[in-house]
């Protein structure tokens, strides 16, 4: 776990003033007059010179600086040594370790694309002036806001900027270079910014951008320890807390939060995994008196959404956004809350954290984790199963390739548990197709039979890859479905007729064939494989047609499509 406390992205540019102290020095003149007689001379008394008074020398001032230098050297500033540096949303934030409102933070924060320039710095100025009216109206005072001629913004305010921290002092001084925000920002509370203020034209002078390049900011780019997810950190957020599968992230003030913890499983999630992670999320709050749900969306092939308030304690009322939604093998949770008041005022923020989470994507493993892990990137998707109405359990996924090399002989084991997790049976799998080429796509089916065990208690079915291999050759050249029919006999069953043809340069005896049926989203409901011998031996470029059945019951199936490759005759 890390923790920390979080303070504003928030300061101010003004003008430094000398007072000067002019000390007078000299004698008083004398005039010697005459006298009508000699009589004893008066001596005056010598004049004292007055000594000038010192100016103490304000005790920031008295603390040594250290250099401190960007990671990725993008810029350098002198700071006091004493200072501690944290990465945050929109660059680096140096807390004073005596009084943590005391904080000066550096900018280096990527503009949004064909963003203008000044717009972005009025915008970025209103956003910190808007958090002291909302927390106390009657406190704010604007000393300064303005962008001159060379597009600087120079903002200076007094505010309630923290409810629960003391009137705050801020100045700012930031502008855009090469699309790239860049500044100083101090902050105090204003009891102590007498005191504070004296160094601020020593952090103007060493501050020094050492590399305004937008291809190397990202604003605060989050990598998670565990490598699983990244994140783009908004200006005026920080880490609140990390985990080994998440991180919890905050905003200045402490009134918003943004939570992402990413679960990678061994297959694509489910649908009712997705519900049930769902259900986690919100937990007890839906009992909570006061407990009032806005929206839901259970609909979706890919996502699950909850948006409701609850009453938080003290706090007041809090509004909470909760996300569910699968990438590849990878179940992506987010959470988004703050009092409903602000909800708006947040929302650029939540946009920008839901746009920029980016997991591993599609990148294939290293060729070094490839030699040593024959299954490195070979993926198990969703797994579909029914019961057909002969009794026979069937079950159906699809497998991707992500390796940069085709493989070939993959197999696998197909794992049936109950609804407490419970062991039940167990099948193996062999894949059909000679070569699953890369970036391919094929489909595992596997039809148990009645007695393995009580199919009604099936709750869930895991698919194990066990073996494979790298293909010496590559794949062969698939076939071409030209057309093809779909209908429901009288057994509900599904045949599909379809024309194939072959697309390679040698006459085929057989054909591994799947016929893929999805529902009116297009979302992928079951897939039927079967390696079958042709009636002859189809020449190149002819047309052969075949005959795949689906048992039934089968709902919602709305499309079909069917493909065909050289099978795995050995």
């Amino acid at each position: 776990m890390h923790q920390r406390a979080l303070r504003p992205l928030l300061g101010f540019f003004l003008a430094s003033i000398a007072l000067l102290m002019p000390g007078c020095s000299g004698s008083l003149p004398f005039v010697k007059t005459p006298t009508p007689s000699p009589t004893a001379t008066f001596t005056p008394e010598p004049t004292s010179t007055p000594t000038p008074t010192p100016t103490p020398i304000p005790a920031i001032l008295t603390v040594p600086l250290q250099s401190y230098t960007a990671p990725n050297a993008l810029f350098r500033i002198e700071i006091p040594e004493n200072w501690t540096p944290f990465e945050e949303g929109g660059g680096i934030r140096f807390q004073n370790p005596d009084d943590p409102y005391i904080s000066l933070t550096t900018f280096y924060f990527p503009l949004p694309e064909d963003a203008d320039a000044d717009a972005f710095l009025q915008g970025e100025a209103e956003r910190a002036l808007s958090r002291a009216q909302l927390n106390d109206p009657n406190s704010l005072q604007i000393i300064q806001n303005e962008i001159d001629e060379g597009g600087r913004l120079r903002l200076e305010a007094v505010g309630k900027f923290f409810d629960d921290q003391p009137l705050q002092h801020m100045r700012i001084d930031a502008w855009v270079e090469n699309n790239v925000l860049l500044g100083l920002n101090l902050m105090t509370p204003e009891a102590d910014w007498p005191d504070i203020e004296p160094i601020w034209p020593l952090l103007q002078q060493s501050y020094q951008v050492l590399q305004p390049d937008p291809t190397q900011v990202t604003g605060m780019a989050y990598i998670h320890p565990g490598g699983l997810f990244t994140i783009t950190v908004p200006m005026y957020w920080g880490i609140l807390d990390e985990d080994y599968d998440g991180v919890l992230l905050q905003d200045m003030g402490g009134l918003a939060h943004f939570g992402v913890s990413v679960e990678e499983l061994d297959h694509y999630p489910t649908p009712e995994e997705m519900d049930e992670a769902l259900k986690s999320m919100v937990g007890a709050a839906s009992d909570a008196p006061g407990y009032l749900e806005l929206q839901r969306i259970t609909n979706q092939p890919n996502l699950r959404l909850i948006q409701f308030e609850v009453p938080a304690n003290e706090d007041g009322i809090y509004r909470t956004e909760i996300r569910v939604y699968s990438d590849r093998n990878l179940l992506i949770t987010t959470l988004f809350s703050a009092p409903p008041q602000d909800w708006e005022h947040f929302a650029p923020d939540y946009a920008l954290l839901l746009d920029t989470i980016k997991t591993r994507g599609d990148a294939p493993p290293d060729e070094k984790t490839q030699d040593e892990d024959p299954l490195a990137g070979i993926e198990v998707g969703v797994v579909k199963f029914y019961i057909a109405r002969n009794g026979r359990l069937q079950v159906s996924a699809p497998i991707r390739n992500f390796r940069t090399r085709p493989v070939t002989h993959l197999t696998a084991s197909v794992i049936l548990y109950d609804k407490d997790g419970n062991f039940l049976a167990a099948e193996s799998w062999r894949m059909l197709q000679a070569i699953l080429g890369q970036g391919k796509t094929t489909y595992l089916y596997l039809s148990l039979p009645k007695g393995t065990t009580d199919f009604k208690n099936v709750a869930w079915v895991k698919i194990q890859l066990i073996d494979g291999r790298d293909a010496a050759k590559k794949p062969y050249p698939a076939w071409g479905y030209q057309r093809g029919s779909a209908e429901v006999n009288g057994k509900g069953d599904i045949v599909i007729r379809a024309a194939m043809r072959n697309t390679g340069k040698k006459a085929q005896k057989y054909i591994f064939v799947a016929a893929l049926l999805y529902d009116e989203h297009g979302n992928l409901l079951f897939a039927r494989t079967e390696r079958k011998r042709l009636p002859y031996a189809t020449p190149p470029g002819q047309e052969v047609h075949i005959k795949i059945v689906i048992p039934g019951p089968l709902q919602g199936v709305a499309n079909f499509d069917v493909i065909g490759e050289k099978p795995l005759l050995d």
